[in-house]
């Protein structure tokens, strides 16, 4: 019970603390204006209009959480209309473009022929077919999304990744996955203890800290198999697990100290990749794995530090603005950190370059936390509570619109984007 309640009032403290590229936004005003998309579709018959509507209503809610776009759905047309007719009316409307088809099911599968209007520039961007198995029928709306994005922003969109997260009440906490939107849940434990911090390592699979043998420990989860595997539990306290190179970035426990480790899949201590007398959690790596930002305390309060991993250079502090700075996630295009902040009581998702310069404030709220990127770096999830509701958040770090996904008290500050595609 005491390693329990150590590592609790731990995390407390650290918690506490074709044309693919037609442009890129670069938005940095709150009070940007949404750009307007007609949903004019999807025509069907009557035996598929259920499923039809099922894929619209994912769509449009995809299209409100990117912050992106506001939409109007009053219009129908069918795959047949000429992109010049819907064109034009989507500019009678307003509408920068026009996303309109038609959906079908047939032994098992659902298809979707879409294509995407640009009323301004008068052009079809896109023109394609999609199918899945009936079951999987929001990857459809989701894959819809991402590729109007990947024209409308410059970027393909985020709705492909997936969530991992941990709620529960009191001890009881398990682990739960599900897609980026927040629907489709899947619990992963049911284990009747303490499971938390869950970190993706790959598309397929993730780590986790669970209290199953008493004492805290790693494990690792194969999402597609559901085998579950301990991977480390050698101290007393063991934070978290992240992908390093072929290995794992590890923090834990050792002598008094908490540093982070270099541990292989088997679980054995290679070397340290923090050296100090104080705390260090939080390990966060560039792509290429070349460097590694984490929390320290080593100046007295958690501050954010960069260590070069080609030379083990010792680290160099980053950020000096505030005396209560965690949680740093690169971005995944090795550009931006965003990271959370403490001043007054309140918490803030701010977001800056790799070199501490051009730090901005994105949003605040209450005890924000576990911030993760997801493949696509405009978007960046994490737990707290905005406004008096609590849950997992979606954030766009280019205009600050925020949706709340997952709705629930009993979530634990802890939350992971899939950085893959499903």
């Amino acid at each position: 019970m005491k390693r329990v309640l150590f590592f609790v009032l731990f995390m407390l403290f650290i918690s506490s603390m074709g044309r693919s590229a037609v442009f890129e936004l670069t938005i940095n005003n709150p009070n940007y204006k949404p750009t307007g998309v007609g949903l004019w579709g999807f025509k069907s018959s009557k035996k598929d209009a259920q499923i039809a509507n099922r894929i619209k209503k994912v769509i449009i809610k995809d299209l409100d959480i990117s912050g992106f776009f506001s939409v109007g759905s009053s219009q129908m047309f069918s795959i047949d209309t000429p992109y010049n007719i819907v064109g034009n009316l989507a500019a009678l409307y307003k509408f920068d473009y026009a996303i309109y088809g038609n959906i079908y099911k047939d032994s098992g599968y659902v298809y979707i022929n879409f294509k995407i209007v640009d009323s301004v520039n008068k052009r079809m961007l896109l023109d394609q077919s999609l199918s899945s198995k009936i079951s999987s029928y929001k990857w459809l709306a989701h894959k819809v999304v991402d590729e109007f994005m990947k024209y409308s922003t410059g970027r393909y969109g985020p709705f492909e990744s997936r969530l991992a997260f941990s709620k529960g009440k009191g001890k009881i906490k398990d682990i739960y996955i599900s897609d980026f939107d927040g629907e489709d849940v899947i619990r992963l434990t049911n284990w009747h203890t303490m499971n938390i911090i869950p970190k993706w390592i790959d598309k397929n699979h993730i780590t986790f800290i669970s209290y199953r043998s008493g004492r805290p420990a790693i494990f690792l989860a194969n999402i597609l198999n559901g085998k579950v595997k301990k991977l480390f539990s050698k101290s007393s306290l063991s934070i978290s697990a992240v992908k390093y190179r072929d290995h794992f970035a590890i923090v834990f426990n050792k002598g008094g100290y908490v540093n982070i480790y270099e541990v292989d899949k088997r679980g054995r201590v290679l070397r340290k990749l923090t050296d100090s007398y104080s705390i260090n959690v939080s390990p966060s790596f560039t792509k290429d794995y070349s460097k590694m930002f984490f929390v320290s305390n080593r100046s007295g309060n958690p501050q954010i530090y960069m260590k070069n991993m080609d030379i083990l250079s010792s680290a160099t502090r980053i950020t000096y603005d505030g005396k209560y700075n965690s949680s740093p996630s690169i971005s995944p295009d090795n550009k931006q950190i965003a990271y959370i902040s403490l001043h007054d009581g309140r918490s803030f998702l701010n977001v800056m370059y790799l070199d501490g310069s051009n730090n901005r404030i994105i949003l605040s709220g209450y005890s924000l936390d576990s911030l993760s990127f997801s493949y696509n770096p405009d978007f960046v999830v994490f737990t707290g509570e905005i406004d008096g509701r609590k849950g997992v958040y979606i954030a766009n770090i280019l205009n600050g619109h925020y949706y709340l996904v997952t709705k629930d008290k009993s979530v634990y500050n802890g939350v992971s984007a899939s950085a893959y595609l499903k």
